[in-house]
């Protein structure tokens, strides 16, 4: 194996070529449809049909990233000569895959933790890949377009969202709260409804995202590929390329971006987008000097994120919460209680997408909601892959960006004849293929209600359907006009030398934002921002000729590769995607079952399910609440039905040890079955997990008085008042314009276990 400076077209056949833009239309396709369709593949709720279906289609879209790399390197390697691009990456991914494997074997819930680390590592490989075949400056062009008009259709979302579907939904729910409260599972009146209005009235604009932080964060990323596109067309504009109006387009769609990152409300992503807005300025104005002095900026990095984090860590202990408003109270709180689960799973973190299991172990009696996420992206790694993981995941990041910020460190830049790139052709083409999958596939993964007239149904196909192909298509346009564009050599260097600098600072700029946010793990944000590292480094490799590796491999290599890859495909079908699809189809057929009342159906459907996925505790927990809800609706004559539950709720617990819900479902069960000692002893164990819960202090000391331990009832009385106290008063200092305070665990329990505290402390002269 030898290092190349080379041009690595020279060596690439037509077939090879031809793979290449296919499985850049994949990766693009991918990333359409992420920003498109919310996607949250560790949360699946059993109460809602839609997000059943969530993890199989996010492995299904990682699944084509990840293996659109082994088909590449597999492809390339039978080639007559194999060329490789080092991205930096590679190190930081290689600590970071063991750390992953570590960590899952120690999660509570591995199956959540396979696909947590599926889904976190396929955009990775997708940039590796990407560095691979953005091997012309017209193919990184195509891809800052498609990031971009993507991001214009994302602020048009945001906008519709802010000026119609919002007031729509708040006089929905004004004239009917219970069309909006019944399907998730909210009862009037309680803390659960109180957040639901707080967000509601809120008026936030999150796109097709889950929350409008990541909104913000993917704009932020967008508006940089806008930029860089401005401002290489702006400084070619003395060579007659580009005319006025060529000009404008691509500040307009920037413009439009930027007005959908400000209605989104993410101050976080503001910041962000200052912060990196000055730093593009700056490098603008002094890029040449500073490369001279990039060392002492990185030592003057390293010391203010020290010097700062010691700030940060010294106030909130002194205070018990951080400079500014009440989401930096409550983040406080989520750093806190993630450093306390750290410091007890030091080697390993509690498991990929397992912290929302282990949060409630340590959240605070004061804090408000339990999250899924720190809302700090190295304190989320650090919790759940432990240290190993996160130095693998910042080396992942951080090697490529040092490495950009070098001028001709490696070699001198690519010598090219200049030609005439087919622009015209590749932007058609893949603008054809991402089309086709906004209108074919998309639809596919969107519920929508059943309408009742021809209208109601044009009006929904036009509005979710057509409506935001059409936003796009004057996006790619406005961002690629003129299509048959030349460039010479130096205009070709002085593009790669805008892109870099601006991806630079976008990724900068989203790594700021996601110190006090979660936006980054949004599946789409974090597709896009490793298409932005890709883009990055792709461009560098032009700008500076890096090495590449290069090797003649032997039949034995490449046929030890092969199988390699063919088996790296069938682990993943049989461990990772079969499992959960032939489960989540199962349960999706259970909930059908259900909603037409057939119930032995369903719990069939759920027992096969649990069979079908013996790493996943839902389809157990599923059918422990259905046998329940039967229980209860033939008027509790079934007792078998109790005992079928039981070892349902004893399943989930084998296979998810750390869930606080099946140990509180269980002790409910013991409770039907008239077992109070083992309803005791069940429910005890569900406090042990969730301590800061007033609810289950109170209904343990419900259960202490049936077993007649008025001293136990007395104190577990007396944990529930001092927790509600505790959340009472971080809520006044919230909320002070609020007159009522919105009772957490219900305010005639709480009455109700006041009372009790002083009947039975008189009773049992306490």
């Amino acid at each position: 194996m030898t290092k190349l400076l080379i041009d690595s077209n020279l060596f690439k056949s037509k077939t090879l070529v031809l793979l290449e833009s296919v499985l850049l239309a994949a990766c693009l396709c991918v990333l359409a449809l992420r920003t498109t369709f919310a996607e949250a593949p560790i949360v699946q709720s059993i109460t809602l049909s839609g997000s059943l279906c969530d993890p199989v289609y996010s492995l299904s879209v990682s699944a084509v990233l990840m293996f659109a790399f082994v088909l590449w390197f597999i492809w390339s390697f039978w080639s007559n000569r194999f060329l490789y691009r080092v991205t930096g990456i590679e190190i930081g991914l290689c600590i970071f895959c063991v750390a992953a494997v570590v960590s899952s074997f120690a999660a509570s819930d591995k199956r959540l933790a396979v696909t947590a680390v599926v889904v976190l590592l396929a955009p990775v490989f997708c940039a590796i890949l990407l560095v691979q075949i953005l091997d012309s400056q017209s193919k990184i062009k195509i891809v800052l377009v498609v990031i971009a008009a993507l991001g214009m259709l994302s602020a048009y979302q945001c906008s519709e969202q802010f000026f119609s579907s919002n007031q729509m939904t708040i006089e929905q729910y004004e004239e009917a709260p219970e069309t909006i409260l019944e399907p998730l599972g909210i009862k009037p009146d309680t803390f659960q409804h109180f957040l639901l209005e707080h967000r509601l009235y809120s008026r936030g604009a999150r796109a097709f995202f889950t929350t409008r932080n990541s909104a913000g964060s993917f704009a932020l990323i967008a508006f940089f590929a806008a930029i860089a596109l401005f401002i290489a067309k702006f400084k070619d504009r003395k060579s007659g390329l580009y005319k006025p109006l060529d000009l404008f387009g691509s500040s307009a769609v920037a413009a439009i971006v930027i007005f959908g990152l400000a209605i989104t409300r993410s101050k976080g992503a503001i910041i962000g987008l200052l912060f990196a807005i000055v730093m593009f300025i700056v490098y603008l104005l002094f890029g040449d000097r500073l490369k001279s002095y990039r060392k002492a900026i990185l030592i003057f990095f390293i010391i203010a994120v020290i010097v700062g984090g010691c700030f940060v860590v010294s106030y909130g202990l002194a205070n018990g919460r951080l400079p500014g408003g009440n989401s930096m109270l409550v983040r406080w709180q989520y750093w806190h209680t993630s450093a306390r689960i750290y410091a007890d799973h030091l080697f390993t973190g509690v498991g990929p997408g397992n912290f929302a299991h282990f949060y409630p172990h340590y959240k605070s009696a004061e804090a408000l909601e339990s999250v899924a996420d720190p809302h700090n992206f190295p304190l989320s790694i650090l919790a759940q892959y432990g240290p190993l993981g996160l130095a693998g995941f910042l080396a992942m990041i951080f090697i490529p960006l040092w490495k950009v910020t070098s001028f001709n460190a490696v070699g001198s830049p690519l010598k090219i004849k200049q030609h005439r790139e087919p622009f015209r052709i590749l932007a058609l083409a893949f603008l054809m293929v991402i089309l086709a999958t906004l209108l074919l596939i998309r639809p596919m993964l969107m519920s929508v209600a059943p309408t009742e007239t021809f209208e109601e149904s044009v009006y929904v196909i036009f509005t979710l359907y057509l409506t935001p192909v059409l936003v796009f298509i004057v996006g790619f346009f406005l961002l690629t006009m003129p299509l048959n564009a030349v460039h010479d050599a130096q205009s070709r260097l002085c593009d790669a030398n805008i892109t870099i600098a601006a991806l630079f600072c976008a990724a900068l700029g989203v790594i700021l934002h996601n110190l006090i946010d979660f936006a980054i793990f949004e599946p789409g944000v974090f597709v896009a921002f490793w298409i932005i590292i890709a883009c990055m480094i792709a461009a560098d490799c032009r700008r500076n000729a890096r090495a590449q590796f290069a090797m003649k491999a032997p039949f034995f290599s490449k046929a030890l590769i092969t199988a390699a890859g063919l088996v790296l495909f069938a682990a993943y079908f049989y461990y990772a995607w079969w499992p959960v699809y032939k489960s989540t189809g199962k349960m999706q057929q259970a909930y059908d079952a259900i909603c037409a009342g057939q119930f032995i159906q369903a719990h069939s459907l759920l027992s096969a399910a649990a069979e079908d996925d013996r790493l996943s505790p839902t389809a157990s927990n599923m059918n422990g609440r259905l046998y329940l809800q039967h229980y209860n609706e033939t008027g509790q004559q079934q007792p078998d039905l109790l005992e079928k539950a039981e070892e349902c709720f004893r399943d989930a617990i084998k296979r998810d040890w750390a869930d606080y819900k099946n140990y509180e479902k269980l002790s409910e069960v013991y409770l039907l079955l008239g077992q109070t000692q083992k309803a005791y002893d069940w429910s005890l164990k569900a406090t042990n997990l969730y301590p800061g819960c007033g609810r289950l202090w109170f209904g343990l000391a419900k259960i202490a008085e049936q077993l007649g331990r008025n001293d136990l009832a007395v104190e577990q009385y007396q944990k529930t008042i001092d927790i509600e106290d505790s959340y009472r008063r971080q809520f006044q200092i919230m909320y002070p314009e609020r007159e009522k305070v919105v009772s957490r665990i219900d305010e005639e329990k709480y009455r109700f276990a006041m009372k009790r505290i002083k009947e039975l402390s008189e009773k049992s002269g306490i």
